[in-house]
């Protein structure tokens, strides 16, 4: 009898067992990834690939993405985004893009071209639209063109100042709004991570209020009528109205158009009728101009960072050295 009853129970447990399986098997059963989950997933250890236009946008991911995110710009360093021409590796990089971030503005527009040629399926990121320039960086922007020489010259400054001026990353306040919107995409696509962007994110903007909040300190120490900028090219009347400097002029009006040499003698005059302490040049720009202006004028010349910053330089690294080399230059 025993023997009998350990054979019904093995034929049970058959039973069941193949009753499992055949369920397991049924394709109507098995649970379907919403369109969103799939395009979050990825295999182990794989990491979101996102495409950015200039390189120090490149760090704000990093930054928000940390180990999460492989991240890459089309720009290579120290080269100038308003005249660069996309090269084939570019268009293959953006192709292969989960998310892909750019500026706007006159800044990239070769951007937007370059994924419109490809048809990207990316989530894309445009960090300044909609922004509007602060109180009195509009201002300052037009001054710099009060004293063109030549009807040819004012039409050219004109057109240049056409449309809204696209560097608000130096404006510490629109860099916050930077990292904001990218943390949104960067959740947007990947959601089971949701979380570690917006703690990433909260940090690094905390970050950005302490450099802020130094940064205010190190402008103060600079006598008031001594804080007064002159620039090689038209990149800082957000971060000029940020910490409260005058923008006295730029060097060249509009990326690869050179000054004529009444417009040369004229900010020459007017460096000397404001007594600025120094101009400022960039290292995606030849300074050899603005070196000659300084000599005639008889001041310092410094560099600031805009849209290339130096390898190896973060979004903070770059704002911090700016305020260091800014007192420096200007508080004499």
């Amino acid at each position: 009898m025993r023997q009998r009853w350990k054979v019904f129970g093995l034929l049970v447990l058959l039973g069941l067992l193949a009753a499992a399986c055949g369920r397991g098997a049924t394709p109507s059963e098995q649970p379907t990834p919403t369109p969103t989950a799939q395009a979050a997933a990825t295999p182990s250890g794989q990491r979101l690939t996102v495409v950015v236009s200039l390189p120090i946008f490149a760090t704000m991911v990093a930054a928000v993405g940390g180990d999460l995110v492989e991240v890459s710009a089309v720009l290579p360093p120290g080269t100038d985004p308003h005249t660069y021409q996309p090269a084939p590796r570019d268009v293959a990089k953006l192709a292969e893009a989960a998310v892909v971030v750019y500026n706007g503005g006159d800044l990239d527009l070769w951007m937007e071209r370059q994924l419109e040629a490809v048809g990207s399926r990316a989530r894309v990121v445009v960090l300044s639209e909609g922004l509007e320039p602060p109180p009195g960086a509009e201002a300052e922007h037009e001054h710099e063109h009060e004293h063109e020489g030549t009807p040819e010259a004012g039409k050219d400054a004109h057109d240049h100042e056409h449309g809204v001026n696209p560097h608000f990353w130096l404006d510490p306040d629109f860099g916050i709004v930077y990292v904001e919107r990218i943390a949104a995409a960067l959740a947007e696509v990947d959601p089971a991570h949701a979380e570690t962007y917006r703690t990433n994110a909260e940090r690094y903007i905390r970050e950005i209020r302490a450099f802020d909040e130094w940064a205010q300190g190190q402008i103060a120490t600079i006598p008031p009528e001594r804080r007064k900028l002159v620039t090689f090219h038209d990149a800082f009347p957000y971060f000029a109205a940020h910490y409260g400097l005058e923008l006295v002029g730029v060097v060249i009006l509009s990326p690869g158009r050179e000054p004529s040499p009444q417009e040369v003698a004229q900010l020459v005059e007017r460096i000397r009728a404001e007594q600025v302490p120094a101009i400022f040049v960039e290292p995606q720009f030849n300074p050899k101009l603005a070196q000659t202006i300084a000599q005639e004028a008889g001041v310092r010349v410094l560099e600031l960072y805009s849209d290339a910053a130096p390898a190896g330089l973060d979004y903070l690294g770059m704002m911090r050295q700016n305020v260091t080399n800014v007192v420096e230059g200007l508080r004499g």
